[in-house]
């Protein structure tokens, strides 16, 4: 179960999605609020996994009042909104999802299991590395991704990562056999990826060269990349430079 608060300043439109989340078995709703400066109190006090805000709100919007979150690490965030162009505005923030009003239970249940997954990798990843504040960093070796965490050393062999996905204060690294997640934002880690080997397409993916399959051009200017491992990633109009100049190159 994981630990969530949602805002709303509809109180019809709180019920129904607070509803909808308990329904999905996955979540305990710690706070429900029509008041964001109570729930973004509430998240700041600590122990939120995941915080459901809705976009439009008179004191704050949703967007905006994730720049008041202080709680570390921050929960992952899920927009809600009337507006299907806020969904682009809410990437921006790292959010690893938006629903659409009117609400539709399966929508809710989809993005509830898209966190689910990735506090499960968090914690997961977490418990498996114990950490060495004070080590030096080990030397860095040809043909390894060498990926600083802490205190905390990551060695993966870059031809391994077929794409990274953006969750929050943490990426999520995928390979054929396993998910790993680091806590490191995807706009610090892209830094330190090898430019020539790996592409951010979106604000939330970043994906190996050598292991697209196909690249499908969509409308306006986005288009659906299938990666090896048959994992299909949509790109976002805002780099799309960056996938005609990989289309260019390949």
């Amino acid at each position: 179960m994981i630990r969530t608060v949602v805002c709303d300043d509809e109180a019809p439109a709180l019920e129904l999605i607070e509803t909808m989340l308990r329904e999905t078995g996955l979540v305990t709703v710690e706070g429900a609020y029509r008041s964001v400066h109570e729930a973004i109190a509430r998240i700041n006090a600590g122990g939120i996994d995941l915080a459901v805000l809705d976009v439009e709100m008179p004191e704050l919007s949703g967007v905006h009042a994730s720049a008041h979150i202080t709680a570390d690490p921050k929960p992952l965030l899920v927009f809600a909104t009337a507006h299907p162009e806020y969904a682009v505005e809410a990437f921006g923030i790292d959010a690893i999802d938006y629903i659409l009003k009117p609400f539709d239970g399966q929508r809710v249940l989809k993005a509830v299991e898209k966190a689910v997954r990735m506090r499960r990798l968090i914690s997961e990843t977490e418990g498996e590395v114990s950490r060495a504040a004070e080590a030096p960093a080990p030397p860095e070796t040809p043909g390894m991704l060498r990926i600083g965490d802490a205190g905390r050393y990551y060695f993966i062999p870059a031809s391994d990562v077929i794409w990274i996905e953006a969750a929050g204060d943490y990426s999520l690294l995928h390979t054929a056999s396993r998910e790993a997640a680091i806590r490191r934002a995807i706009k610090n880690l892209e830094s330190e990826l090898p430019a020539d080997k790996f592409v951010r397409v979106h604000r939330s993916v970043i994906v190996a060269v050598a292991h697209i399959r196909e690249i499908r051009m969509l409308q306006k200017g986005e288009a659906q990349i299938t990666l090896t491992n048959d994992v299909s990633v949509r790109t976002s109009r805002t780099y799309r430079d960056a996938v005609q100049a990989l289309i260019a190159g390949l």
